[in-house]
């Protein structure tokens, strides 16, 4: 389903909340960046796919690169107010655990359930 730039919007606008929230907790001031760390949280659209995604930073001599970044929740349109989430398996695979959800149950499944954090 083709959405409006103001469709689209919208939709980020009802994210930003659960995106601060989760910046908040995921996102740690002084971070040992030895190892990958996460340092920001935000959303991007591809097509008709809104994704969560982490940027990881490193500062070990031995990394392949600075910065990278990981999706961990994506959220397809299906219809006006009609999502369908899945979360990135460890497999690097997109595991689809609801359809036919609300906005506002995508972003309540997101909040309640770890699976869909950023860890």
């Amino acid at each position: 389903m083709k959405l409006t730039g103001y469709q689209k919007n919208r939709i980020e606008s009802q994210c930003q909340p659960l995106i601060e929230k989760l910046k908040s907790q995921y996102v740690l001031k002084n971070p040992d960046k030895k190892y990958n760390c996460l340092v920001d949280i935000y959303i991007k659209w591809y097509r008709d796919y809104l994704y969560f995604c982490g940027k990881y930073k490193s500062e070990n001599p031995d990394r392949l690169v600075d910065e990278f970044e990981g999706n961990f929740v994506r959220f397809k349109i299906i219809k006006p107010d009609s999502f369908e989430i899945s979360y990135m398996r460890h497999t690097e695979k997109w595991f689809i655990i609801a359809r036919d959800l609300t906005l506002n149950e995508c972003l309540e499944m997101i909040e309640d359930t770890p699976t869909f954090h950023p860890v």
